[in-house]
């Protein structure tokens, strides 16, 4: 009997053309457009098993992948990329900064402090600046650079087709509070800087209309609550869940500096 690996978290079409295929461990989406499906992460390396069978529920081909994007270049984002690019001859696209630590110019990938061995050692195929958008059919995806998490983590700003008007589906690239410690930055050589520059990014995306808020990770959006909602007919919609989570990022990370004069 084949042995089909499950999500803990029931995939679901979130609105329209989004769909959410990870689990809760990273969030990986879908967005189905006229040219093929766009990827939004890739989740880590043990998950591409996972992620087909969650595409199978959805009906939703793997083959007809046409491009996969990156928030940042973290272990649980880019770990399945090179295997659905060999499947779909998707392009895949990071920013230029995060590039080097797919290639391994940086040690900065999490796979060692994940317990994952390192992949080989790859470039994306478009390298991402801030600003740029691109179009796929009636999609539209803007990137705006937002980094801390890491240097070259990209937030994304999604233009879909709505019922009355196209809606906006926001992603930001990354807000774990690990890669911006003290410890770590100081152990990997980086500036303490990145506290402070994600800060002043936070701020930048206050004015950002965004319709529906996708999380990075699952916790960041109440993804499962969303699956409940949907469930029960219900719009996940929400034009001020955007502005509450910028704000409650940045108690986090006034919380950890707080902690850290402490110690």
């Amino acid at each position: 009997m084949e042995n089909v690996v499950k999500s803990d978290i029931k995939p679901f079409k979130m609105y329209e053309n989004i769909y959410f295929a990870g689990s809760t461990r990273v969030s990986v989406h879908f967005i189905k457009t006229e040219e093929g499906l766009v990827m939004i992460d890739a989740g880590y390396p043990d998950m591409y098993e996972q992620i087909l069978e969650s595409m199978k529920e959805l009906e939703l081909n793997p083959k007809d992948i046409c491009a996969i994007f990156h928030s940042h270049g973290h272990i649980d984002h880019f770990g399945c990329t090179e295997k659905f690019k060999e499947l779909s001859g998707a392009k895949t696209y990071i920013s230029r900064i995060d590039n080097d630590i797919l290639n391994g110019t940086y040690n900065l990938s999490w796979a060692e402090e994940l317990n994952y061995e390192i992949l080989p050692f790859f470039n994306c195929d478009v390298l991402m600046e801030d600003g740029d958008v691109f179009t796929f059919g009636s999609t539209k995806i803007r990137v705006r650079l937002t980094p801390g998490h890491t240097d070259g983590t990209m937030s994304f700003f999604i233009e879909v087709p709505g019922e009355e008007k196209p809606i906006i589906a926001a992603m930001h690239g990354g807000i774990g509070m690990n890669s911006m410690t003290a410890e770590f930055l100081n152990r990997k050589g980086l500036s303490l800087d990145a506290r402070e520059i994600f800060r002043k990014g936070l701020h930048a995306l206050k004015d950002e209309h965004v319709d529906l808020f996708l999380g990075n990770h699952p916790q960041q959006n109440k993804t499962e609550e969303k699956l409940q909602a949907v469930l029960r007919g219900e719009s996940i919609i929400d034009p001020d869940e955007w502005g509450r989570f910028l704000v409650w990022i940045e108690e986090v990370l006034d919380g950890m500096l707080e902690r850290e004069k402490l110690n």
